[in-house]
């Protein structure tokens, strides 16, 4: 018969695991968890995480309860860097093995009101919340092996889906550039949506996401070779300092309020629906209004039928033709298709 497990649902506050850290009652490190990896950027992240108030990843303990002092200790079994995060920036005395990356404060860029602060330096009432932030805990049985651990993750694990290059750069990046792109990509949701650029599993997917970091880039440098490399690249760049990040943010809601007042939801029927093709109605737009080109409602329609023609493959120019069926991320087709495309809508 399939064993039948008793999980234990409940809650802790970050004052509890922190005292039973400085009892000896919490084991923050058994032999199967992974050390410490988190660089100082993701612990200030999380940090802000829980000063927000914001969800995190639910803690697996294990009991263990040593019969000849009657005493309890509680081995976390997943979310050790979690856990020792937040200890660190509280106490860092708790922490038994500290670590360089332990030593850490919260940047403006993440969050402006506890900027360069340690706890200690926190008015009181930040400090209360951030001890009573309420953390998600499984309590696993104390009879649970270490065998039947891991083979619990490997279960949670084997459902879920391969992390896509957004997905990654998304746990590996905590900078302005990352920050500026998910948070305008948020802002957007709604347009995303009217547009029908994305569907909600790619939305859920980050997708939209990537897309807004793409036309960032395409703000600062123009049309690019646009493989996942070259995006990554840009998020290490201005990991630490997004430089003209005001002018880019300008300039990307200025042409998004054009896209919407003078397309309205016709996107959402159109070749511009498409990912790649939106940021060629982007930078087109950019372009036109470059050369003082302005969005009429005849240059809208010509810009839709051009849509059409490229939806139907009709009545396209060879260059054009080979371009839209070859790889699309490349320079050089997006350049063919962009000139096309500003040719004929400028006329």
């Amino acid at each position: 018969m399939a064993k039948q497990w008793d999980i234990q649902r409940t809650t802790f506050t970050v004052g509890d695991f922190l005292s039973w850290q400085k009892a000896g009652a919490l084991e923050l490190s058994p032999s199967f968890q992974r050390r410490s990896v988190w660089t100082k950027p993701q612990k200030s992240y999380f940090v802000d995480t829980i000063y927000r108030g914001l969800p995190v990843p639910i803690i697996f303990v294990r009991e263990k309860t040593d019969v000849d002092t009657l005493s309890t200790v509680r081995e976390v079994v997943d979310g050790q860097q979690r856990l020792r995060t937040i200890m660190a920036y509280i106490d860092q005395s708790a922490i038994d093995d500290p670590v360089d990356s332990d030593e850490f404060t919260v940047p403006r860029k993440h969050n402006k009101d506890i900027n360069g602060k340690r706890f200690a330096e926190l008015d009181e009432s930040i400090r209360k919340r951030i001890l009573s932030y309420q953390l998600s805990v499984h309590v696993l049985p104390s009879d649970t092996s270490d065998s039947e651990v891991l083979s619990i993750f490997a279960r949670m694990n084997s459902t879920g889906s391969k992390l896509n290059e957004q997905e990654l750069r998304n746990a590996e990046y905590f900078g302005e550039f990352k920050i500026a792109s998910y948070e305008t990509a948020h802002a957007n949701l709604e347009r995303w949506r009217t547009w029908k650029i994305f569907p909600e599993q790619q939305i859920a997917r980050m997708k939209e996401v990537e897309l807004t970091s793409v036309l960032f880039i395409q703000i600062m440098d123009g049309l690019f070779e646009r493989t996942q490399a070259a995006i990554t690249r840009y998020y290490k760049k201005y990991d630490d300092d997004f430089a003209g990040e005001k002018l880019v943010l300008k300039e990307f809601s200025h042409v998004m309020e054009i896209l919407e007042d003078s397309f309205g939801d016709q996107i959402a029927t159109n070749v511009f629906q498409n990912s790649a093709m939106f940021a060629q109605l982007f930078h087109l737009v950019r372009r036109l209004e470059g050369a003082s080109k302005p969005m009429t409602k005849a240059r809208v329609r010509k810009i839709l039928e051009l849509g059409e023609r490229i939806k139907e493959r009709r009545n396209l120019p060879e260059d054009v033709l080979v371009s839209l069926a070859s790889r699309f991320n490349r320079l050089s087709n997006q350049q063919i298709v962009a000139d096309f495309l500003f040719d004929n809508a400028s006329k």
